[in-house]
Parts: structure tokens; sequence; C-alpha cells
């Protein structure tokens, strides 16, 4: 019974979680970038581990072989001096350093062939994951311009328009400012047959007219050539109608 009963509180949980999921995908997305990330640095920790194995049997093998080189060279000093109880000590802890020697070189390339199949590994993995998520990415959104066209879409499809109230209020709106836009024209254009009846032409003969008898008045006052006043031009006489010359006979 608690079995079933689990199992089913499990199917709840997992249709709670898949909902989560569809309804929040690029917060699921954010969330699996972000455990990449730790599953890489975790990795990085155990590969760095690896390598500081690889340097340590280098230098415990650098050391060895300082040390049998100076076994060896005691057991040939000591073979030559007839030392052959030294020379026997020696010689055995030279085979002893030969033996680890062997050992461990053995060690290392198998730590160092360990390293870069590892590294070689995370590669792979890293290259995969990137790619797939660059691939969700993508495919997020064009998902979300897809469901952004759909819902443009369906309110264009179900929303009626009503002629009577949104679409009078632009028609009035368009006929105020055609309104506006003839008021202004015939204001312009008033302006401009004022300005053709001629009168600003005849305000510029007369301002014409005064600056030059104030220069007649000023030249006669100081005694200058041309002193007097420009006299006011006559009209030209009409020409006598009058009886013709007899003609002679």
């Amino acid at each position: 019974m608690f079995g079933r009963l689990f199992n089913l509180v499990r199917g709840f949980f997992g249709l709670f979680v898949s909902g989560l999921e569809k309804a929040n995908p690029r917060a699921m997305l954010e969330a699996e970038v972000l455990a990449f990330q730790e599953a890489v640095a975790q990795y990085n920790t155990n590969l760095a581990k690896q390598a500081g194995m690889v340097e340590r049997l280098k230098e415990q093998i650098k050391r060895q072989k300082k040390e049998l080189e100076q076994a060896t060279a005691r057991v040939t000093a000591n073979f030559a001096a007839k030392n052959m109880e030294d020379a026997g000590r020696a010689a055995l802890t030279a085979k002893q350093l030969k033996s680890d020697l062997t050992e461990n070189e053995e060690q290392l390339r198998a730590a160092d062939e360990m390293y870069k199949n590892l590294s070689r590994q995370r590669d792979v993995y890293v290259k995969e994951a990137q790619r797939k998520i660059e691939g969700i990415k993508q495919k997020l959104s064009k998902a979300e311009m897809a469901e952004a066209q759909a819902k443009l879409a369906e309110m264009a499809s179900s929303t009626a328009f009503n002629l009577s109230g949104s679409g009078a209020n632009l028609e009035r709106l368009e006929s105020n400012l055609d309104e506006r836009i003839a008021d202004a024209g015939g204001k312009a254009r008033v302006a401009q047959d004022s300005m053709k009846s001629g009168g600003w032409v005849m305000k510029e003969e007369e301002q014409k007219a005064l600056e030059a008898q104030a220069l007649a008045e000023f030249a006669a006052s100081m005694g200058l050539p041309g002193a007097a006043a420009p006299a006011a031009e006559k009209a030209p006489e009409p020409k006598d109608m009058g009886p013709s010359e007899e003609v002679k006979a």
C-alpha cells in the first residue's frame, strides 16, 4: 500500500515538474547551464589532482635516478677497492632502487595517459554540451517568436472592431485635421493677396520722396550745389481739343 502511495505521489510530483519545465523553459535552461558549469568545475578539480600526481611521480623518478647513479658509483668504487662487503650492500641498494624506478616509471606512463584521456573526455563533453545549449537557445527564440505571432494572429481574428466607437473617433480626428489644414491655407492666401494689392509699393514711393526732400533741404542749408528742392512732378496738361486749323483754300 505504501509503495502504491509513494508511486502516486512521485507521479504527481513528476507531472508538476513537467508542467513547470514547459511553462518556464528559459528558467530550466539557465538551471541546466549552471549545473553544467558546476560539473565542469568539479571535473577540472579532479583533473588537477591527476595532474598533481603525474608531477609528483616525475619528481620521485628524478630523485630515484640520482640515487641509483650514486649507488652504482659506490658499487664500482668498493669493487675496485676489493671491499666486497660494502660493494655487496651498495649493489643490493642499487638493485632495489632500479626496481622501484622501473615501477614508478610504469605508474608515470599510466597516470599521464589517464590525464590525457580525461582531458580529451572533458573537451568532448564541453563541446557537446555547448552545442546542445546553443541549439536549445535558438529553438527557444524560435518558439517565443512563433508564439508571439500566433497570439497576434489570434487577437486580430477574434477582435471585433466597432466602427461607431474607435473607428468614428479616428474619422472625426482626421476631419478636424483637414479643417485645420484648410484654415491655414486660407490665411496664407489672404496674406499673399494683400501683398499683391500694391499698398506696400505706395508706401515705398512715399518714403523715397521724403528722403529726396530731406536731402535737398540739407544741401540748401549747407550751400551745396544743386540745393534747389526738386520740383514736384506735374501731371501732363491735356491737349487742346479746339477746332483744327482752317484748311487753306
